[in-house]
């Protein structure tokens, strides 16, 4: 579990309770969705003929953005859901994270560091640093629990299955539907291997350690309680 200075918790909760903010963060990330969802993802979901099973797990940053922007507008209206806050947040750091090193490891093999469209390398970069700030910054309202932590775990594991398991017929390299990405001196496939390694790597490292940290919150809780029953009947 982070900890964030007073000042950031404090601006975060007056996000949270303050109608306009809310509203315009949460009008941003649907916006996000949508437009990261069709600008980028479009094309691709009408060329590849992807089952309807896996498409939930596809746009993955779109799909980030607008997780957050739902557990945002229910925090304001206090019906927050712990799951779907612990979705949010591990979908943040993970794609917006993926996304970053992406194009770092695009810019250092072909030293193409364009700004030619609102899809270019740079603009993305902000924007997906801007998406990692908003899973950590969510993660502040994330309580442990370990089967929230089994059900982000699997739903992560289900997302990297499907981005790179050879399930998609006739994609280059053998592999999933994982987003569609420029090629680096014409190889569409070059940097897949380190962005899986990455994907597979956040999966573990954000899934099986909130498990880690829920187990031991829960465990410690059972500790404790014995202890205070204790106290208590001592004291009558």
């Amino acid at each position: 579990m982070l900890v964030f200075p007073q000042a950031i918790r404090d601006w975060s909760n007056r996000v949270v309770r303050t109608p306009a903010l809310a509203w315009m963060a949460f009008a941003a990330c649907m916006f996000a969705f949508g437009f990261g969802t069709w600008g980028w993802y479009g094309a691709f979901f009408a060329e590849v003929d992807a089952p309807w099973w896996s498409i939930p797990f596809i746009p993955d940053c779109p799909l980030a953005a607008g997780l957050f922007g739902v557990a945002l507008l229910l925090m304001h209206y206090r019906r927050s859901s712990n799951l779907l806050n612990h979705i949010a947040a591990a979908a943040c750091i993970k794609y917006g994270t993926w996304t970053m090193l992406f194009w770092g490891l695009y810019w250092l093999a072909t030293g193409n560091v364009e700004l030619s469209s609102v899809f270019s390398g740079p603009i993305m970069f902000l924007t997906h640093f801007g998406l990692t700030i908003m899973g950590l910054l969510m993660t502040q309202y994330v309580r442990p629990s370990v089967r929230d932590a089994v059900l982000v775990l699997a739903w992560m594991a289900a997302s990297d299955v499907v981005d790179y398991a050879p399930l998609a017929a006739g994609r280059l390299g053998g592999y999933g539907y994982y987003p569609p990405l420029p090629p680096v001196n014409g190889d569409p496939v070059a940097l897949v291997p380190p962005m899986m390694a990455h994907a597979v790597g956040m999966t573990v490292l954000l899934g099986v350690g909130a498990l880690a940290w829920a187990w031991r919150a829960q465990h410690n809780a059972r500790r404790v309680a014995p202890r205070v029953s204790l106290e208590a009947m001592g004291e009558k």
